[in-house]
């Protein structure tokens, strides 16, 4: 039903003569669901356009060497700790989720990957990478907590 309704989306848009076209990739949802990364870590049957064994350092190109190499299933376990290292791990773990939300088509998550969000929102991918180039541990964990808050938004998911 939703393939649906986005196809028929994408051709009112098209006939309206806009130059760009949604993917899929971008989901079309915005709104206030956000699943936390218990759920995505109990639930890899939900998961959309990547798999638990992904690579972090693949999705967060700028991600601190200690979470690059995690798989998205190690990230979701959470962790923490002192220093840069410590707050990495607590960043892995919120944007994790929250790209996992983003990818899902039944979610009205408010952040976009590749987008602008809801409200404003800066584009995930990019906002968490420039996070982890900062080399601040203020700022990732920052946006961690930022990112957790969104997670927690209630998950409509069962």
């Amino acid at each position: 039903m939703k393939n649906a309704l986005r196809t028929i989306l994408c051709t009112l848009v098209i006939a309206a003569g806009a130059a760009a076209v949604p993917s899929a990739s971008q989901a079309v949802v915005i709104g206030y669901d956000g699943c936390t990364p218990g759920y995505w870590k109990n639930h890899t049957e939900n998961w959309q356009e990547t798999s638990p064994a992904t690579t972090f350092g693949s999705l967060f190109t700028k991600a601190r060497t200690n979470v690059k190499t995690l798989t998205l299933a190690q990230s979701l376990a959470g962790g923490g700790g002192g220093g840069l290292d410590g707050a990495a791990l607590i960043l892995a773990r919120a944007a994790t989720a929250s790209w996992l939300n983003a990818a899902h088509d039944d979610l009205g998550y408010p952040w976009r990957r590749a987008g602008t969000g809801l409200d404003g929102r800066p584009a995930l991918v990019s906002t968490v990478n420039a996070a982890f180039a900062s080399g601040d541990r203020a700022t990732m964990l920052e946006l961690a907590s930022r990112l957790d808050r969104d997670n927690n938004l209630g998950c409509p998911l069962s």
